[in-house]
């Protein structure tokens, strides 16, 4: 057993070391199919500043979600500020979490498209409080002095320049940064973050569903206060916190055979994998039985999880997260006292080593945002 470990891990590395030699570049590259910060932008006409609170003095609904938002803290979050630690200040992490060049104190440039050629120069445009805002109303919006958006310039009678534009009803925008290249050099070929990827395919991409249908509920409004109602988008973008969006994902069948219970899992309700994003995420599923005298007897537990290794080279290890629309099956003895079928679900950020890893070395606060969402407790039908 152990000769035969020895063989595959020296196999292994030995296809490693050639692919290496093969491209010793990182794949990682700054080109078309990667986020890049949006051009500098000045203030178009009719408009204070670039600021999110200028935008709020007329967009006021919309400015006051977009403020419980995670796009609003992308920069400031506990998380990633440690995160951002740990990468030792990698620049192209901004190129998302804040996306105009006006919010970056460096300008990145790659005379061969490559990262390992990446070199960056002081920004004399950078303004550091338009850096805090994170993924802020002109990081979507703005662009050469024109406020785009979902709506025909026909529609509208703004104070400022606007125009139509389709990606606002597309998967283009969010894929931009939902769809994350690994850096380094890599087996994954998914990226590091793949959400995008996995949303092109299963049951509602199949239906024609986009990022912004779930994530950026419908709603009827004035787009701001003395203008007529009408269809539009909160900017809200619930996630993997919201613990009303988790309830969607998962549902639950179950039916006893002889001494066994068969459950089946389905991920009937997200676009993409359950969890996606970041690796550090997970889901744990606890079914237990409740037997009619209230007592509590565990049955299995099963945690979503893809698994990556960084070092030497990354590559994914495990990933039994379901694909939209996919399914598991866990079989389960069935306890002899008469009594009910439940699940507790749960979300997990990151495993407690690796929130102690983050607070000892990378300075992550002591009370970070939330670690884990408890999902729901439900009843399951035999």
């Amino acid at each position: 057993m152990i000769k035969q470990l020895l063989i595959t891990l020296g196999l292994l590395a030995t296809i490693i070391f050639i692919l290496f030699l093969l491209n010793p570049n990182s794949i990682y590259q700054i080109n078309q199919k990667t986020a890049q910060f949006a051009p500098l932008q000045s203030i178009p006409k009719g408009l204070i500043s670039l600021k999110a609170k200028d935008c709020g003095i007329c967009h006021q609904e919309i400015y006051q979600e977009w403020q419980t938002s995670l796009h609003s803290r992308a920069y400031r979050d506990p998380f990633f500020q440690a995160y951002l630690k740990k990468d030792k200040d990698d620049p192209t992490c901004l190129v998302c979490h804040t996306p105009l060049l006006n919010q970056s104190p460096v300008i990145l440039s790659s005379a061969s498209g490559q990262y390992d050629d990446l070199t960056s120069t002081d920004n004399p445009h950078f303004d550091a409080q338009l850096q805090q805002e994170g993924v802020t109303c002109a990081g979507c919006h703005l662009r050469e002095g024109i406020i785009y958006g979902p709506y025909k310039k026909t529609e509208l009678n703004a104070p400022h320049p606007v125009a139509y534009d389709k990606k606002f009803r597309q998967k283009t925008l969010c894929k931009q940064c939902h769809e994350v290249p690994s850096k380094d050099f890599s087996l994954m070929n998914d990226g590091i973050c793949s959400t995008g990827m996995e949303s092109d395919s299963g049951i509602w991409a199949a239906k024609g569903f986009i990022c912004q249908d779930c994530h950026m509920p419908q709603i009827k409004r004035p787009l701001m206060a003395g203008y007529p109602s009408r269809e539009g988008k909160q900017h809200l973008w619930p996630g993997g916190y919201s613990n009303h969006q988790l309830q969607k994902v998962f549902t639950f069948k179950a039916h006893k055979i002889d001494d066994t219970i068969q459950i089946t899992i389905t991920n009937s309700g997200a676009g993409h994998k359950a969890p996606t994003g970041d690796t550090d995420r997970f889901i744990v599923l606890d079914f237990y039985w409740r037997t009619d005298k209230g007592k509590h007897i565990a049955l299995d537990t099963i945690e979503f999880k893809r698994q990556v290794i960084w070092q030497p080279i990354m590559f994914v290890l495990s990933d039994n997260r379901l694909a939209p629309g996919a399914s598991t099956q866990l079989s389960v003895i069935a306890p002899s006292e008469s009594g009910t079928l439940y699940v507790d679900a749960s979300y997990h950020i990151m495993t407690e080593r690796s929130l102690a890893r983050l607070k000892d070395k990378f300075s992550l606060k002591n009370e970070p945002p939330i670690q884990r969402v408890f999902i729901k407790q439900q009843k399951i039908e035999l």
